[in-house]
């Protein structure tokens, strides 16, 4: 008898993502997959692709482990190029498309990318510190608008020429082996490496059928952009179910709501700013979105008066709650559309594969309806941040992942928020590091001293707002100190709202008190 080779063991019960979508392309080969703009795959067509880009890949020298970055908006090259990358073991490392130069720089280094796929509208904030990035080997350009492609850069589209094989590339992959590395902003300035593993995104299946109810009938809009751990759980869900995703470039209302009045969309998952929004739009009233049968909430609760107005657009449909983490692939809890009336402010319960406890400042578990940290173990949870050991280890201090959100849990494990230990700003559905937003105004000539604090708003969550006191015989303005923003970072972390002062309140130590800039502008404003 022929012995097997390591390879046909590995892949005969391996736990690989990229498994998911040839499994999936067998059971329903012409089943619409995925619609963007004009182009659209079969499960079949896409599984083909996504295996001419593996080949090409390789011979490029891009090997299992190695980190491959892309700074993009929604695309459907976006999505050959991350699902060839499963298939060979290698570490997608996406960028968020809003940062530029020094951001852009510091993620590249720390994470060592060897390839970096770069939207041609984005190739004008990677130029300036391109010299600079010098792990990566290879640049390719995806071009969206047709136009030129900077010299000596690939056309991503070519990753996936006509003539590369599409037989099934032969990796030997582990559960444990990492898939992504997912940039997410902390109390630091310099936001930590999230390493995922295949077996982490595996969860999204089990979680997406009992927490989400997602079904194989389900046709989805991909809107939500795919740097977002909750874009991908979403993506890898929807493949190993076989629904069908009509993809946006970013979240467009008036395009949501065509789609889904067209394409007869099933399940919308958006923040609450994009429901308070929709109403809003031009001609609302005269689409059809009575083929919505679910609509979730993530990035912050629901406020009752905005789903006691959804409830009325849509009699039929269920609503949720979803709170995760991207160290949790992003798993956490979610409130389920029967208990929300009951319990308007709670997150909800613990997702399947997870098992969360509040534990005090000493690290135990405190009596139910007390106060204290959020922790959480299961196979979601990340195999922690890269390259920072230390930090790992005290995210993970006993046996369990330390959210830093303070919360309670009741007697029938139902979690309410009270408030953020880490320093981090929801905003739109991004997070931002106050300390980060503080570190850039503190190199501007007129600042003496800063304070970055979010205050509560309802079409964003949370407001970035800078509390500034100018230096000594210095005078500067809000538009002085926006314009100087938009210049050093991303556009969804530059303050909405300055306020200047003579002083800011610190405690015996030095530390400022956050808390009573919060309580004093939140009852101004």
């Amino acid at each position: 008898m022929k012995t097997l080779t390591s390879f046909e063991l590995n892949v005969m019960r391996r736990v690989s993502v990229g498994d998911l979508l040839v499994r999936t392309a067998a059971r329903y080969p012409n089943k619409l997959m995925l619609r963007y703009k004009d182009k659209r795959f079969t499960y079949r067509q896409f599984n083909e692709e996504v295996n001419r880009c593996a080949h090409s890949l390789m011979s490029l020298g891009i090997c299992k482990g190695d980190r491959a970055a892309i700074l993009s908006h929604n695309c459907y090259q976006y999505v050959i190029y991350w699902w060839a990358l499963l298939k060979i073991g290698a570490i997608i490392t996406p960028l968020n498309f809003m940062l530029k130069g020094e951001e852009i720089k510091y993620i590249i280094n720390h994470a060592e990318a060897k390839i970096f796929l770069i939207e041609d509208a984005l190739v004008a904030n990677v130029l300036p510190v391109k010299n600079e990035l010098t792990s990566v080997k290879t640049y390719a350009c995806i071009n969206l608008t047709v136009g030129s492609i900077p010299d000596g850069w690939m056309n991503a589209e070519d990753l996936w020429a006509s003539d590369l094989p599409t037989t099934e590339p032969e990796v030997e992959i582990e559960g444990h082996d990492p898939a992504s590395l997912l940039y997410t902003s902390g109390t630091e300035a310099a936001p930590k490496g999230v390493l995922t593993s295949h077996t982490n995104f595996y969860m999204a299946i089990m979680s997406s059928l009992h927490d989400l109810r997602l079904e194989h009938e389900d046709v989805m809009i991909t809107g939500i952009p795919l740097y977002h751990v909750a874009a991908m759980y979403l993506f890898i869900a929807c493949t190993a179910l076989g629904t069908t995703n009509h993809m946006e470039y970013a979240p467009d209302p008036m395009e949501i709501l065509k789609f889904t009045a067209e394409e007869k969309v099933t399940y919308w998952i958006w923040p609450p700013t994009l429901y308070l929004y929709l109403p809003e739009m031009p001609g609302f009233d005269t689409y059809d979105l009575s083929s919505l049968r679910r609509c979730i909430i993530f990035g912050a609760l629901a406020a009752p008066a905005l789903l006691e107005r959804w409830r009325k657009i849509l009699p039929n449909a269920k609503f949720m709650n979803y709170y995760g983490q991207t160290e949790m692939s992003p798993m956490g809890a979610s409130l389920q559309d029967q208990d929300m009336q009951q319990r308007p402010d709670s997150i909800g319960q613990s997702h399947l594969p997870m098992e969360l406890k509040v534990f005090g400042f000493d690290d135990k578990e405190v009596p139910r309806g007390e106060v204290g940290e959020l922790v959480a173990r299961g196979p979601a949870i990340m195999m922690g941040y890269y390259k920072e050991e230390e930090k790992t280890a005290r995210t993970f201090r006993g046996g369990w992942h330390h959210t830093g959100d303070m919360v309670r849990m009741d007697e029938e494990g139902f979690i309410f928020f009270t408030d953020r230990a880490k320093d981090i700003i929801k905003t739109g559905g991004e997070n931002v590091s106050s300390q980060e937003v503080e570190a850039a105004l503190f190199k501007h000539p007129k600042v003496a001293d800063v304070a970055v604090i979010g205050l509560t708003d309802p079409r964003w969550s949370e407001i970035v707002t800078a509390i500034i006191v100018p230096r000594p015989g210095q005078e500067t303005t809000e538009k002085d100190i926006f314009e100087f923003c938009k210049k050093e970072m991303a556009g969804y972390k530059v303050p909405k709202r300055i306020i200047f002062t003579n002083a800011l309140p610190r405690n015996p130590s030095g530390k400022i008190l956050k808390k009573e800039l919060r309580k004093t502008y939140e009852q101004a404003a």
